[in-house]
């Protein structure tokens, strides 16, 4: 993937010259529509079926959060583009894949663009890079595949835990435990998966329902129809460990 389209959503003629200017410099990035309000931007977003779509939070009749409810995100990464800081966290937990501050500087531009791309690649089925970018209070950090211990998921998120740390990324589970190494995590229920060798202790069966201890205290129920394999595949590495 190489050249990406966009669309560029803002009630601000001069704020729209502006992004068409980075987004120039930067290169690789055409943009195919513009619009000023929520409901072109629903309506040239389904024509259009940009890469991306660069939205104003501040909108005339309906805002950039009523917006994004009419475009379809498995298509296009959303960047959220606005003067007010204090809409970050509402715009992650919608699934926006950045949030740049006016006026967008090139370089901060370009990162948001480059982790579009990456969703955009995996979306296609394109091989990972050994690597994941995840959100860790306010920045993008890249942690090793390898490193993931526990998934959980969070909304239209996922919370990463590895070995560092933990934080966010906008991922399903199921395509995530496709890109990590085979067998890695065991998949606990349609919410979780975790790494067998960090669990510390377990109870229960899967008539009366399992509950998994971690190292680290964290508490893990396991659905009745994963209960064999996951005690199956605890039990496996912890002999793996003794050998």
């Amino acid at each position: 993937m190489k050249t990406l389209t966009a669309l560029i959503v803002d009630d601000e003629p001069a704020a729209r010259r502006d992004l068409l200017e980075v987004l120039a410099s930067i290169g690789q990035v055409d943009v195919v529509a513009q619009a000023s309000d929520a409901a072109a931007a629903q309506l040239l977003a389904r024509r259009h079926r940009p890469n991306l779509v660069f939205l104003d939070i501040q909108l005339p009749g309906a805002n950039g959060f009523a917006a994004l409810e009419g475009i379809d995100a498995s298509r296009s990464c959303v960047i959220f583009t606005t003067a007010y800081a204090q809409f970050a966290l509402r715009a992650f937990e919608v699934g926006a894949t950045d949030y740049l501050l006016k006026p967008v500087e090139e370089e901060r531009c370009r990162r948001a663009i480059e982790r579009a791309r990456e969703i955009l690649q995996r979306a296609q089925g394109e091989t990972p890079s050994g690597t994941l970018e995840i959100e860790e209070r306010g920045r993008h950090v890249r942690v090793a595949m390898d490193s993931v211990r526990l998934l959980k998921a969070e909304g239209n998120y996922l919370e990463v835990v590895h070995d560092q740390g933990r934080g966010l990324v906008r991922r399903t589970l199921e395509g995530l435990l496709a890109d990590l190494p085979a067998g890695q995590l065991v998949r606990l229920n349609r919410h979780q998966a975790v790494d067998p060798s960090t669990v510390q202790a377990w109870s229960g069966s899967g008539q009366r329902g399992l509950r998994l201890v971690l190292r680290d205290g964290t508490e893990l129920s396991v659905s009745r129809r994963r209960s064999t394999e996951v005690v199956n595949r605890i039990r496996r590495t912890a002999t793996m460990r003794v050998k």
